[in-house]
């Protein structure tokens, strides 16, 4: 074999041994990948119950109002042809705990229409929760007022005084919140007022 042959060969081990340890190099570096599958198997125990909501929403006398599921949900319609609805929703306690709510507006939307407006909570007591006058919101938020323990606890959800200047529909978007006296923990439940 001559030179140039020999040193062409060894070129070629030489390349092919470089082609080699590259490769294994990459192959040993990259990302292991495994197939397999999940498997969830269900314990045929429970471990928890499922319970009612200690307070909900129920329809009121006045406005038309759609309860949503569970009962922590409503939207109300009113038209501004009448100034005072008695109650457009009942807020009624199932349990024997005592609770404190108030409404808070989250968003709104075209209320400029609105000359004024108030929510208010009462049950023989009144609590003026949300107030908008000249088209604007004047109060948003509530005081905390008492739902007292025991099923059948209500206290009534009421608008009055409601007049607009122009023709349309307005939304009001309120949590309800419930708290636990004495603590932090507590609910919102959402209401959505539609105002024509």
């Amino acid at each position: 074999m001559s030179r140039v042959n020999a040193s062409l060969v060894h070129k070629r081990i030489r390349r092919l041994i470089w082609l080699v340890l590259t490769v294994f190099v990459l192959w040993s570096c990259a990302p292991q990948n495994a197939a397999g599958s999940l498997y969830y198997s269900m314990v045929m125990q429970a471990h928890a119950a499922v319970d009612s909501p200690p307070v909900i929403l129920q329809n009121g006398t006045a406005g038309t109002s759609m309860i949503y599921t569970n009962s922590t949900s409503a939207k109300v319609n009113v038209t501004a042809t009448v100034e005072n609805y008695d109650y457009v929703l009942k807020v009624v306690n199932q349990a024997a705990d005592n609770w404190t709510v108030n409404l808070k507006v989250y968003d709104n939307s075209s209320i400029g229409r609105l000359s004024s407006l108030n929510i208010s909570l009462h049950d023989g007591t009144s609590s003026n929760q949300i107030s908008v006058s000249g088209g604007s919101i004047v109060k948003s938020e509530g005081e905390p007022y008492n739902l007292p323990g025991g099923a059948g606890s209500t206290v009534y959800i009421s608008i009055s005084n409601l007049q607009a200047s122009t023709s349309g529909t307005s939304y009001l978007y309120i949590y309800l919140k419930i708290l636990v006296p004495g603590t932090s923990t507590y609910m919102l439940y959402i209401i959505t007022f539609e105002i024509t």
